[in-house]
């Protein structure tokens, strides 16, 4: 929330004085100055998220060990254990490899949006 909030204070007010002049109404000046002015927060903030689901290993780990018939069983976590705790190293080797592809899969969509929203 504090990056779209210095998101938010990046926008020049003067776009919001010019649409307010013009005539245009809360909603239009919500609609065209204020989520394009985000966007590209918005991107970055999602890339994060992603990423940053993508990398949660410990805090299951640590916290519930996969949690009560697995239900806090993140994909990278289930990978470690197949490896490592259930002594099945090829099997963990080929999760790992699928995840890599989705993760792959994932991040060249994402690198498409992201030029497209640079390019408008």
């Amino acid at each position: 929330m504090m990056i779209f909030l210095s998101g938010l204070q990046d926008i020049p007010q003067f776009l919001y004085e010019a649409a307010e002049v013009d005539g245009a109404t809360p909603f239009q000046q919500f609609v065209n100055i204020t989520l394009p002015g985000l966007s590209n927060i918005a991107v970055f903030v999602s890339l994060n998220i992603v990423v940053s689901a993508f990398q949660l290993i410990i805090q299951p780990m640590m916290m519930t060990a996969g949690g009560p018939q697995n239900a806090t069983m993140t994909i990278v976590y289930e990978i470690y254990q197949t490896g490592f705790k259930y002594n099945q190293m090829g099997y963990g080797s080929a999760m790992a490899l699928v995840f890599t592809i989705i993760v792959l899969t994932i991040t060249l969509i994402q690198n498409k949006i992201t030029s497209r929203l640079n390019t408008d």
